[in-house]
């Protein structure tokens, strides 16, 4: 796996995103994972594909270019961020010099388990506003905000996490974005941004069957 400070294994970006925390957000995934939960629906980004290595100063470059009134946070996903840890830190860094004082917070996922990620990670409640932590269990899954399901844990380590995502709120001020998965297209590629419901993936293949849009492929059942 990767781990220098000057290129990370990325595995995609996107701009806007309205539904993986506050506003309106720029996403970040991660290439490369090695919690390998069961009902993943990113199995694309388990494998670590040296042909997906990028500058981190470039992932700067593009946030940077994004119209700064249409970025109220950072969404960092993956993969798994924590398996590449030198380069998480790195683009952490960078994105702290690059919002400034300005409210822009940083919402990072990561399948660990909650209390490894405190002893080995503990420099990220200094570096993120918001982790959702522990693996993702299937047998769990629901509607649950911010969360694909209910083990998983919200944390938030700043004033300004706890002003945008209060805990005791979260169900009603987060769950309704688990009503939306938006859909981009690229170069011949359909990605879902968002925590779909369980059932949702396949009624979105089935849709897509009926409308003669052909997948050979789809990453939740690689």
């Amino acid at each position: 796996m990767n781990d220098t400070e000057g290129t990370l294994l990325l595995s995609r970006l996107h701009h806007p995103v309205r539904n993986l925390g506050f506003g309106v957000r720029a996403g970040i995934w991660f290439q490369g994972c090695t919690v390998y939960c069961r009902g993943c629906i990113a199995r694309d980004t388990w494998p670590f594909d040296p042909d997906r290595t990028y500058a981190i100063a470039g992932v700067l470059d593009w946030l940077t270019a994004l119209p700064a009134e249409q970025v109220d946070g950072v969404t960092i996903s993956g993969g798994e961020p924590t398996d590449q840890p030198a380069a998480l830190a790195a683009l952490l860094a960078g994105i702290h010099a690059w919002r400034g004082e300005r409210d822009i917070d940083v919402l990072l996922y990561s399948g660990r388990d909650t209390a490894f990620l405190a002893e080995e990670f503990g420099w990220l409640a200094a570096t993120v506003d918001v982790l959702v932590s522990e693996p993702y269990l299937l047998d769990r899954a629901d509607g649950c905000a911010l969360r694909g399901s209910r083990n998983q844990i919200v944390q938030t380590f700043s004033e300004l996490g706890a002003r945008r995502y209060p805990l005791a709120s979260l169900e009603d001020d987060y769950g309704p974005q688990r009503n939306h998965v938006s859909v981009a297209v690229d170069n011949g590629s359909i990605w879902t941004v968002g925590i779909p419901l369980p059932g949702d993936m396949a009624a979105f293949r089935t849709r897509m069957t009926e409308l003669g849009i052909e997948t050979k492929r789809t990453s939740w059942l690689m």
